[in-house]
């Protein structure tokens, strides 16, 4: 298992491959103009909340994918090797050792695009120009805002992929 606890750099391609499976250990950004792809038959394991590294603007240790504005994940997955993004203590060969409805057991996969937005619950956001707003119970960082004026602007793909188990609040709270 490889272990992830550092983003995805601005200006770079990083290719996380089938042979491998890779367990976020915190909240990991794909940061502006880089990309993450990620090839059919990979498994992206999320922290559990006790082995999660703390984030800086996050107040709760957790783990999760942020791909932010201009940044794009290319997860391209087959109906034969779906991508699986799920949890720790989730063996992906064993369908029933988790109980059905677990949720919360890590962060999940956050898209923070470029599209424009008509109002935001955070007050600077909902007066600038253009509006941006803040992911919901993080602190107003560049890295956790979304806003934009390219409607058309795409994150990448995201095609025969299975989330399972996300949840877990990035702030008490605000979920």
């Amino acid at each position: 298992m490889i272990e992830v606890s550092e983003n995805i750099r601005a200006g770079t391609n990083v290719r996380w491959t089938a042979g491998n499976t890779y367990l976020l250990k915190r909240v990991v950004y794909v940061e502006t103009n880089a990309v993450l792809t990620i090839e059919p038959g990979t498994v992206i394991k999320g922290a559990k909340a006790a082995n999660a590294l703390a984030t800086p603007g996050i107040p709760n240790a957790v783990s999760a994918l942020w791909v932010t504005r201009g940044a794009k994940l290319i997860a391209d997955g087959t109906a034969d090797k779906p991508i699986v993004f799920t949890a720790e203590d989730d063996d992906v060969a064993n369908p029933n050792d988790l109980p059905l409805y677990s949720a919360g057991l890590w962060g999940g996969v956050v898209l923070l695009g470029n599209a424009q937005i008509n109002s935001a619950a955070n007050s600077a956001g909902n007066v600038a120009s253009p509006k941006y707003e803040v992911f919901e119970g993080t602190e107003d960082l560049p890295q956790h805002r979304f806003w934009g004026t390219n409607d058309a602007e795409s994150s990448g793909v995201v095609r025969y992929v299975s989330i399972r188990y996300p949840g877990n609040q990035f702030s008490p709270n605000q979920e």
